[in-house]
């Protein structure tokens, strides 16, 4: 057979996952129009339960002390919190969190810190260290510069009251550099643009979608079922979206409810992260691509959904690219 052949049979390979999440997206659009817009409202809880925070850090010195310091201002009580930090760093970060741990301890916050010798599976590898300090009934990971709002609490864990199947509470990126100049604001609104169409027009139609890892709310009793992180991930979040969905829950969206986080601010930053987030999205794609397409949890229809959701960034990458920064292992399908 000649190669033409096989060099169409690939690019078909990927462009009919590609064409399918283009007609979904028009579909996702459609449905933010029946976004329900009382999802967010506030009302004080029956029980507070038991709340850890989980936060990743690697030498994020500038950053961590306003984080940890956001959360001794939530409307929750402190004997019901508890941080841990996954922490890599190491530059003077290691110092800050040390400073900040004792001031939360202090506050009657249980806080608490997780380190190890080597950077084993990235950042997958030091939450799943971290997840064994885990006391919460709910875990609320973050990112190293996500900040939230005294409510943020409250207004999560009402959402997990309305369906039993929902596995973990999802909440708006918000950008606290917005104006920082024009790459900033680009990037805000491509993204206030994916969490609009996908997240809202996805809850509306129950559909899956990848959470982003610093921006939600996680049932620890969905984390322990599914066997918290794949090591050696470098999109951690998609891999647990997947994981979670397969086993037979769902997500909310809460789009008026924000976590704040800082926003790259050069084309170089951004570029970097796009392409570390479309390459890990497909790596994923094709490591599950099997479980998911045989999910007997998921419907049919999801069960597309899911797989085409996490190809559809890789159609932007170029072959070049494919084979000089992410040498994905194609003979699966």
């Amino acid at each position: 057979m000649e190669s033409w052949i096989y060099i169409s049979a690939i690019s078909l390979a990927f462009s009919i996952p590609g064409l399918l999440f283009s007609y979904y997206s028009v579909i996702l659009f459609l449905s933010t129009l029946r976004y329900p817009r009382t999802l967010a409202e506030s009302s004080s809880l029956r029980e507070t339960p038991f709340v850890s925070f989980l936060i990743a850090t690697f030498n994020e010195k500038f950053v961590i002390a306003n984080t940890l310091d956001e959360i001794k201002n939530l409307d929750y009580p402190r004997d019901k919190l508890q941080v841990v930090v996954a922490d890599d760093s190491s530059d003077e970060t290691v110092e800050v969190i040390d400073q900040k741990v004792l001031e939360l301890n202090s506050l009657g916050i249980q806080a608490v810190v997780s380190r190890r010798k080597a950077r084993k599976g990235f950042k997958s590898g030091a939450l799943n260290q971290a997840a064994s300090l885990l006391k919460g009934d709910y875990v609320l990971l973050l990112d190293a510069d996500s900040t939230v709002r005294p409510d943020i609490l409250t207004k999560g864990l009402n959402a997990f009251s309305r369906d039993a199947r929902i596995g973990f509470v999802s909440f708006r990126v918000g950008h606290y550099n917005r104006e920082q100049n024009l790459t900033t604001r680009l990037f805000a609104l491509q993204l206030d643009q994916g969490d609009t169409v996908t997240k809202m027009g996805a809850y509306s139609i129950d559909a899956p979608y990848s959470f982003q890892g610093g921006f939600v709310l996680v049932s620890m009793a969905v984390l322990r079922q599914v066997g918290f992180w794949a090591n050696e991930s470098i999109v951690e979040d998609a891999y647990l979206s997947c994981k979670i969905y397969c086993a037979g829950y769902r997500g909310v969206y809460l789009s008026d409810v924000r976590i704040f986080s800082e926003d790259p601010s050069s084309l170089e930053v951004w570029k970097k992260q796009a392409a570390r987030v479309a390459q890990g999205w497909a790596n994923c794609a094709i490591t599950n691509g099997r479980k998911i397409l045989s999910c007997k949890k998921l419907s049919i229809w999801r069960r597309i959904v899911l797989f085409s959701t996490l190809v559809g960034p890789f159609q932007g990458l170029t072959r070049t690219n494919i084979r000089a920064e992410c040498p994905l292992k194609l003979d699966i399908f």
